[in-house]
């Protein structure tokens, strides 16, 4: 009942970050760019197989969707001062 697990590699920080990434939106309630790097992260995975450069493709469209996403740097600071 032993699979092979996959070797620790890139996939595993690529996963991190799009972790981080939807922490951050969460905190800012940028639905969103949440959705984008849930995603991000889930594509991650090493166990996903793509053939080609399918999975660097989506993973550009993810973070480019994460960035437009996100809420403006006005809206952030507005967020992070109040007091509720």
């Amino acid at each position: 009942m032993d699979k092979p697990r996959p070797p620790f590699t890139w996939h595993y920080y690529v996963m991190a970050l799009g972790a981080l990434a939807a922490l951050m939106a969460l905190t800012l309630g940028a639905w969103g760019s949440l959705v984008s790097a849930v995603g991000f992260a889930v594509l991650a995975h090493p166990v996903i197989r793509f053939s080609g450069p399918t999975r660097a493709v989506f993973l550009l469209i993810f973070a480019t969707m994460y960035v437009f996403a996100f809420p403006d740097p006005e809206v952030v600071r507005a967020m992070m001062t109040s007091n509720g």
